[in-house]
Parts: structure tokens; C-alpha cells; sequence
């Protein structure tokens, strides 16, 4: 709703058109499939609902027949997850391929950077990746803070970081394997809300050729993922990397989604910061943090940068 004749930011954030939405995506892949000389398209299909939304957009685009998707698990991942992923996948009626990463994470030492997980329960699991979180975490920065600082000098948390990265960044490189083997258009699926806070890793999940939802905030994700078909439970499940037993978006980024976006539209929109906490519900402390996110996150949106050799060439 309004206040008076004045457009509310949570209303603001709201898809207007979401047919017309989905009509440029679809375009968008199909146009990209041609323009990259492409057969197809592959997809990294997590079970989560970024994937699913895109997943479901890339078959409107290009047909199921023209679309494979890979589930890859790791020691880590959530059983509940490939459950989710054959949903999707059996939904659109395409073909999903698991690749188990775990032998190769096993080989190149990841495993021994934490405790051994084999007959430990899940729950144990769980609580101790949220304890040992919550560990670096202090009143003036929290621990995502501090992974984008790369990791302030604390080596249990350098080893952290490089734990949780390798797992984004293998995926990327067996999406590529697959695509070069067929011919075929690597979708990502970043939405804008992780592009703006450097939640993603570089040259790991933003790793791709196009990437269709990256101007959609994440509850604007879920508005058009609820619009098009894509399951229910998909939706209304804690959006999370899957990497680390656990570990949800929301608690890495210690921030509800719905209260960021709504920041961060405000950021763009250059709503006062006095009206965003308002509406919003945060507080200075708040609109700082994502602030942060957004400045130390900046490299990871960019081309690497190199010297100017303008004048000496």
C-alpha cells in the first residue's frame, strides 16, 4: 500500500509487470544462445530457488530438449538438496546430471582443513558450523564482513574462506566442461541482491556467460519464481549455499532479505537513509554494514584491474 500519494519502498521493490519480466528474460537467453554461437544451455541446479527460477526461464527460452542441468553435491551438502533439484528438474521435464565433487575436494586436501564429518551427525554438524561462525563475529563487524576483508589476519577463518570458495569455484569449472563438451551457454544465477554484498564468490557461482536474474532482488526472485511456476516448497525454503551444514544466506549475512533489499533500494534510489530505516525497520548500525558489504564488495563486480601503460606504449 501507499502512505498518502507516496509509494512505499516494500511496494516500490514489487514487480510491476511480471509477464513483461519474463518476456525480456527469455528473450535475453535466447538472444545470448544465438549471439554466442550456442547450442544449448547448462545450469547448475542446487535445489535452491535462484537456480530453479532460472532454470525455468532458460526451458520457456529454449525448450526442454535444448537445457541440461548438473547437480553437484559435496560431503557438505544437505541430502534434502537433490530431492529438491529432481523436483525441479522432473517438473520442467529435463535432463539432470549428478556429478559428486567430493573425491575431488577429498584429493586436493579440502577435507582436512575441518574436523573429519563421516558418523557425526548432521546435527552436530550444523550446530558446530554456526558456533564457529559466530566465533569471529563481534559487536563492531560480522563474520561476512570480515570474509570480504579476507579474513582480517585470522587463520582459522582464511581457512574457512578458502573452504567454503574452492566448493563455488569447482562448480564453475565442471559447468564449463560440460558446456564446452555439448556446445552449450552457461546460465548463472547471481540475483542483484548478492551481486551488491559480494555474497557470491569470484570465479565461482558468478562465474558464467549470462546471467538473467542479476537485476532482480531477492525477494523479487521469489515474487517471479511464485508467478511462473516454480514449486512451492522451492520457495519457501531458507535460501543457503549448501556448501557448509547449517549455513543459511540469511545467517552468514546476519540480515533478513526482505530488510536488505529494501536497504539497498533505497541506496539506489537515493531514498534518505532517515526514511529507509524507518521503513525498513534498521538502524544506522544497519544501513553502515550493507554500506560496507557494497564498497568492499566492488572489486568482485569489476575486470580485474591492470596498470595504466597509456603513456609508455
Amino acid at each position: 500500500m501507499t502512505k498518502g500519494d507516496i509509494m512505499t519502498i516494500k511496494d516500490s521493490l514489487k514487480i510491476k509487470q511480471p509477464e513483461k519480466v519474463e518476456d525480456v528474460i527469455t528473450n535475453f537467453i535466447k538472444d545470448s544462445v544465438s549471439k554466442f554461437h550456442r547450442d544449448g544451455a547448462i545450469i547448475g541446479l542446487s535445489g535452491g530457488i535462484d537456480s530453479a527460477l532460472a532454470a525455468l526461464l532458460t526451458v520457456k527460452a529454449l525448450g526442454k530438449e535444448n537445457v541440461i542441468a548438473l547437480f553437484m553435491p559435496e560431503r557438505d551438502s544437505s541430502p534434502k538438496s537433490e530431492k529438491d533439484a529432481m523436483l525441479v528438474a522432473n517438473s520442467l521435464n529435463i535432463n539432470l546430471k549428478k556429478v559428486n565433487l567430493t573425491p575431488i575436494l577429498n584429493e586436493i586436501g579440502v577435507y582436512k582443513l575441518e574436523p573429519p564429518a563421516r558418523f557425526i551427525p548432521r546435527i552436530i554438524q550444523k550446530k558446530y558450523v554456526l558456533n564457529k561462525y559466530m566465533k569471529f563475529q563481534d559487536e563492531n563487524e560480522t563474520t561476512f564482513l570480515k570474509s570480504l576483508k579476507g579474513g582480517e589476519g585470522i587463520d582459522e577463518l582464511k581457512r574457512g574462506i578458502a573452504y567454503h570458495r574452492i566448493k563455488h569455484r569447482l562448480r564453475m569449472v565442471m559447468w564449463y566442461y560440460y558446456a564446452e563438451l555439448y556446445n552449450y551457454l552457461v546460465i548463472g544465477c547471481c540475483n542483484k541482491t548478492e551481486k551488491l554484498t559480494g555474497y557470491f564468490v569470484k570465479y565461482g557461482d558468478s562465474g558464467s556467460d549470462i546471467e538473467p536474474i542479476a537485476n532482480l532482488y531477492k525477494t523479487q526472485v521469489k515474487e517471479l519464481a511464485r508467478f511462473i511456476g516454480v514449486p512451492e516448497q522451492i520457495i519457501e525454503k531458507s535460501p543457503s549455499p549448501d556448501l557448509m551444514p547449517g549455513m543459511t544466506d540469511e545467517f552468514a549475512l546476519q540480515m533478513k532479505y526482505e530488510n536488505l533489499d529494501m536497504i539497498l533500494y533505497g541506496f539506489e534510489h537515493k531514498i534518505p537513509e532517515a526514511e529507509i530505516e524507518k521503513e525498513a525497520g534498521v538502524t544506522p548500525k544497519d544501513i553502515n554494514y550493507v554500506k560496507q558489504l557494497m564498497d568492499l564488495s566492488r572489486h568482485m563486480r569489476e575486470i580485474p584491474p591492470s596498470p595504466d601503460l597509456k603513456d609508455l606504449l
